[in-house]
């Protein structure tokens, strides 16, 4: 008697499926314990993203935020730029050539896409490999995770992640 060993008839580009993982399991945590936050409108106005930004500029000229990282401690007031209510991605196995403009566009098909950032080499100018995505509501940020995952953006495939970050504001030192 011959043994039948099930096939797995899905596309082996898709490591999700392969590894029987959901998509949700890797994103924002607030997705799976609040439902009311997908009943929200999917559309924003462009005052209100305004309004956001220019009240986070607006306080990071007394704030930052300490960074530490194997030892090295840094002040980055960058980080209050981005709203901590909002959702954002990590994007991985960005090549040298993707910039700002790129990933936004790359990007600019969901509509409540508020901010985009590859970070580059200070010494070199060349972008780092990663990049970030946010979104103000849970459904674009999902749908960005689902649909947009190993799509390429410049010459590589992007790798999609929950970002992990999490901003704390402090006062600087004088």
């Amino acid at each position: 008697m011959s043994r039948i060993s099930k096939i797995n008839t899905s596309k082996s580009s898709d490591r999700r499926l392969a590894a029987g993982k959901q998509a949700a399991s890797y994103l924002h945590s607030a997705l799976t314990s609040s439902p009311s936050s997908s009943s929200s409108s999917t559309t924003t106005s462009s005052s209100a993203i305004r309004k956001v930004s220019q009240h986070s500029k607006a306080s990071s000229d007394d704030k930052t935020v300490k960074r530490n990282h194997n030892g090295r401690l840094w002040e980055d007031a960058s980080l209050l730029n981005w709203n901590p209510m909002y959702f954002r991605l990590f994007v991985g196995n960005l090549g040298d050539d993707v910039t700002d403009q790129m990933l936004h566009d790359a990007f600019a098909k969901y509509p409540t896409m508020t901010q985009v950032k590859v970070p580059t080499d200070n010494r070199t100018g060349k972008p780092k490999g990663f990049g970030f995505v946010e979104f103000s509501t849970t459904d674009d940020y999902m749908n960005a995770y689902k649909e947009m995952n190993g799509k390429y953006v410049g010459l590589h495939p992007i790798q999609l992640l929950r970002a992990t970050t999490k901003v704390k504001a402090s006062k600087k030192k004088r």
